[in-house]
């Protein structure tokens, strides 16, 4: 199984092999290639890369509540 990491800048988990140590007041914390990427670039284009990584994040927040969802209605733990 291949090795993932969190990046903290788009808060998705990422293969290691896309990551990079970033240095933060903090210390060091894995950051992606594409969100480093990103960052070189243009406000204009920083602020989409920061929308469409909101729409991502979004979309897979529902997708895990509508298997959760799922699981409960199965299990019974969902009134009916």
């Amino acid at each position: 199984m291949m090795e993932m990491l969190f990046c903290y800048c788009c808060r998705v988990h990422h293969p290691k092999d896309q990551m990079r140590p970033f240095r933060t007041k903090q210390g060091y914390r894995w950051r992606c290639i594409r969100s480093i990427e990103a960052a070189a670039c243009s406000r204009r284009e920083r602020d989409a890369f920061g929308r469409q990584q909101t729409e991502i994040n979004r979309a897979e927040a529902q997708l895990v509540a509508e298997r959760l969802a799922l699981v409960r209605v199965e299990q019974g733990f969902m009134p009916g």
